[in-house]
């Protein structure tokens, strides 16, 4: 989907919470439904195998078999994936090659056997363990055609859509919309281009979340129509672990992804995958049917906050915990080697600036996972034009950096915008673009990204942000920082009012005007502002407000569409939305 009180500020992440719950063990040798007794958070994470690491864990290759789904009646067989345990076995490590080979080789093997037609198709429950009620359909037919299909489940609006097929004839894919938790009655229509229509109508009694989350959140949807098509994305809720969670536009999940120790902070939809973090030090690729080909292992850096992709690499914010400081790290992975390099130390970029903070003291805005000195503290990546677009949180200032995407070169700074005093004495003041005319000004902001265009002349674009409108710096004495940020900004906490805010930048003057401010439930951390349909500043906006619990759905000059309120025991780090088109559903 690419596109604090002052005794104790809120953390700026989503919560670590290691889900304690362990696999259901039994006295003898037996066969385990994945997920079925554990919650995904509390799954150990790997060494990456794609690119030469190793673990005990995962050189051993787990036992997987394919059996009948019981809690399924109707016109076919659902199948799921099982593991074959010894005694005192856990269910093992979904996001490593081992497992997630046998996985496949287990699925193409029922494959194998044959006989699959639209009359008697494959049908398995969720068969790589990534989107828990997803099913995969497949089967042989001398005609291509559409498989739609309706979910429906009590007191909720009937589901319908056509699945995406990724077969040339016949059908192969994956039915997402299934209800965790819930009696789903699915109907299945296949329409070949030649031939007979089939029908068939399943009752499917889907397992519960695995996180243990609820299956449905509050909406209050008043304009039904105006939405967009698609599912929201869920990420970082504190307390369930670090599952992200798939929601329609009324609120009801329709599938949840599975992560490891660190929340999937940005899901990245292109290009017939899914691109995100499945672990703490982890990056994994996804296809259309949820199988994790690609896993790969970062080593000694951990993830955090964002990442983007351009072309066959992730770029992905990172921090080195030995060298003693924090969320400072830009890495590049390339998903077709394996290969990790770091491409981005900001203590390198700004080493006058870092001089001048320490670690924080006391309660504070920190990361839980990462140690050391967070004095910068980026929560945003965006590249556009061989330009990476960086935001700072603790210095409430966005940057622009050129000559940074390759290991080895040497990043340089193309302008800064933002809170300018508080780089003073640093060299970089002759960075920063001009303000021109009122504006509210940003102060602690999350999601900026860069908007092109065609209707503005070379040199101008759109960046637009969540403004969460909260000036706190936990690294600078106080004397240094309290009186350099934006008039408005609030300084608590739990009160103020947040923003969704963006800015007319001119590069041919090296200015900034402000374009649109619409106030929205107030957030002091995480949160973010997600632009729909092509991204541009006519599309639909999601924004989410996540210390207020609270997400919306709204138009291009930020009028609500829809509103939407989620359980949370702190907060929820970001809520992208994507039509999944061509990748789980058919084009509209």
């Amino acid at each position: 989907m690419h596109r604090p009180a002052p005794h104790s500020p809120a953390r700026d992440t989503p919560s670590q919470d290691a889900d304690a719950r362990l696999a259901h063990r039994a006295p003898t040798r037996r066969s385990v439904l994945l997920g079925a007794g554990a919650g995904a958070a509390g799954l150990a994470l790997a060494g990456c195998q794609n690119s030469g690491g190793s673990s005990d864990a995962a050189a051993k290759t787990p036992q997987v078999r394919i059996s009948e789904f019981e809690n399924a009646r109707g016109d076919w067989t659902i199948w799921q994936v099982s593991y074959d345990l010894e005694d005192g076995e856990s269910n093992p490590e979904l996001y490593t090659e081992a497992t997630q080979t046998a996985r496949h080789e287990a699925l193409e093997a029922k494959k194998a056997e044959g006989g699959w037609t639209a009359q008697n198709p494959l049908l398995v429950l969720d068969p790589y363990g990534t989107t828990r009620t997803g099913l995969y359909v497949h089967f042989a037919d001398d005609s291509a055609g559409e498989l739609s299909f309706v979910d429906a489940v009590a007191d909720a609006e009937d589901f319908a859509k056509t699945a995406a097929n990724h077969a040339e004839t016949g059908f192969e894919g994956l039915v997402v919309g299934l209800v965790p938790g819930a009696t789903n009655t699915l109907a299945l229509t296949w329409r070949p281009k030649s031939g007979q229509v089939v029908r068939g109508t399943l009752s499917i009694r889907t397992p519960t979340t695995a996180s243990g989350y609820s299956s449905t959140i509050s909406a209050d949807v008043k304009d039904a129509e105006a939405l967009t098509e698609g599912l929201f994305a869920m990420s970082g809720i504190s307390g369930p672990g670090n599952n992200s969670f798939l929601m329609d536009n009324a609120g009801i999940m329709r599938a949840e992804l599975t992560s490891t120790t660190s929340a999937q902070h940005h899901l990245v939809v292109e290009d017939g995958r899914i691109v995100t973090t499945t672990g703490s030090a982890q990056v994994s690729v996804l296809d259309h049917l949820g199988h994790a080909d690609t896993i790969i292992d970062l080593g000694k850096q951990s993830v955090h906050h964002d990442l983007d992709v351009v072309g066959g690499a992730a770029f992905v914010l990172t921090s080195v915990t030995s060298s003693g400081r924090s969320e400072d790290r830009v890495t590049r992975v390339d998903l077709s080697t394996g290969d990790v390099e770091q491409v981005v130390d900001l203590q390198k970029v700004f080493p006058e600036y870092e001089k001048l903070a320490h670690a924080r003291t006391g309660d504070g805005l920190g990361d839980p996972v990462a140690t050391g000195e967070d004095w910068i503290h980026i929560n945003t990546l965006q590249i556009i034009d061989d330009v990476m677009y960086l935001s700072s949180r603790e210095t409430s200032t966005a940057f622009a950096l050129e000559n940074a995407l390759e290991a080895g070169s040497t990043p340089s700074v193309r302008w800064m915008l933002g809170a300018e005093g508080l780089w003073e004495g640093t060299g970089y003041e002759g960075k920063f673009l001009e303000p021109s005319g009122s504006m509210i000004g940003n102060a602690g902001q999350h999601s900026v990204h860069r908007i092109d265009d065609d209707s503005l002349p070379d040199g101008q674009f759109y960046l637009e942000m969540f403004n969460n409108n909260y000036w706190y710096v936990g690294t600078r004495n106080e004397v240094d920082w309290k009186d350099e940020g934006p008039d408005n900004a609030s300084t608590d906490e739990l009160e103020g009012t947040s923003h969704m805010l963006r800015y007319l930048v001119d590069e041919s003057t090296w200015s900034y005007t402000e374009d649109l401010a619409v106030e929205v439930p107030y957030s002091s951390v995480v949160s973010n502002v997600f632009r729909l349909g092509s991204g541009g500043i006519d599309d639909n906006a999601v924004v989410n407000s996540g210390k207020s619990g609270a997400f919306s759905e709204r138009d291009a000059e930020g009028e609500i569409l829809a509103s939407y309120r989620y359980d949370t025991s702190n907060l929820g780090y970001r809520v992208y939305k994507d039509t999944f088109e061509g990748f789980w559903y058919a084009a509209s």
